[in-house]
């Protein structure tokens, strides 16, 4: 298998359409209330997506309650969850066939707690106000040590676009990508000749 790849932030159903028929392996729908790129649970479960791409609903310090909603209305097929304790606890028999990752950055991930067995972990870089789609880059070398010494999968994120992707893949070497904002006109609103050139990027560096 080839890198992982999925885009981000999408905000409406036209988008989604348009990149869903260039092939990512997922799609990301921000459900948290105080993102730019943010959609209701119920509104992404009006949308369709083709077999085999993955729906991953994004949450910042979510309740158990939140993410069951979401992932039932959303139609989701894995939790990417921001900002959590590191005693985080979730009762997986009501999330039974999902994923659950976690993203953070490479410092707090030095010195976590890897008590709770998330499924992948995301490497962004680290906003005090915004939580992902910062248009930053993470620290590539911290995030290549990490990559090495723990066997959970991980994507990197934070600051990728279609000119350096194939540069952070070669110096990180990630299990996938995650990209929002370098692939956008404006939060929320995807550059579809953009999402095209990054996934080529991507599959062809």
């Amino acid at each position: 298998m080839g890198i992982f790849v999925k885009i981000c932030g999408i905000c409406s159903e036209g988008d989604l359409g348009q990149i869903s028929a260039l092939g990512p392996d997922a799609v990301g729908f921000i459900h948290w209330p105080d993102s730019k790129r943010f959609i209701e649970p119920k509104t992404v479960g009006r949308w369709d997506t083709p077999e085999g791409i993955k729906r991953v609903g994004v949450f910042v310090s979510p309740t158990e309650a939140e993410l069951a909603h979401a992932a039932q209305h959303a139609r989701l097929d894995v939790l990417q969850i921001h900002r959590i304790p590191d005693n985080w606890k979730l009762d997986l028999e009501i999330f039974q066939g999902l994923e659950v990752w976690r993203a953070l950055n490479p410092d707090e991930m030095y010195f976590m707690d890897h008590g709770f067995a998330f499924d992948r972990y995301l490497l962004d870089a680290y906003d005090p106000v915004k939580v992902g789609g910062t248009g930053k880059t993470c620290d590539w070398a911290k995030a290549q040590t990490l990559i090495h010494s723990v066997q959970t999968p991980m994507l990197l994120a934070g600051g990728l676009t279609p000119e350096n992707v194939a540069e952070a893949i070669a110096a990180v070497n990630p299990w996938g990508v995650d990209v929002s904002s370098g692939v956008e006109i404006e939060p929320g609103v995807k550059d579809i000749a953009k999402v095209a050139a990054f996934i080529t990027a991507c599959r062809n560096p």
